[in-house]
């Protein structure tokens, strides 16, 4: 029959008590019986396993970018549309919709 699994800070008390009893791993463990091998290993993944922050979580809010103004430079009036144009416009894009508005 197996036992109930123990927690980590259950095996973390083990350690301690083993370490002020003064004997070696094998004899606290036979005293205690406790199977050696899960001993071993469960002291190594204690060991190895960087304590772990309980800290609470904390939110992290992104500041929203501000809205760039983009005035227009140019605006355009023909045939009754308003056509409102930044200076990264190229000309020859201008003259094309000039065009299209022509027909």
């Amino acid at each position: 029959m197996r036992r109930e699994r123990r927690t980590k800070e259950q095996w973390k008390a083990i350690f301690v008590d083993h370490e002020s009893s003064g004997v070696t791993a094998r004899e606290y463990c036979a005293k205690h019986n406790i199977h050696l091998k899960t001993f071993s290993a469960r002291k190594s993944d204690i060991e190895k396993r960087p304590a772990r922050s309980t800290g609470k979580l904390v939110k992290v809010v992104r500041p929203k970018p501000k809205p760039v103004s983009t005035s227009p430079t140019l605006t355009v009036v023909y045939h009754g549309v308003t056509l409102n144009v930044g200076q990264a416009v190229e000309a020859k894009w201008l003259a094309d919709v000039m065009k299209a508005l022509a027909l």
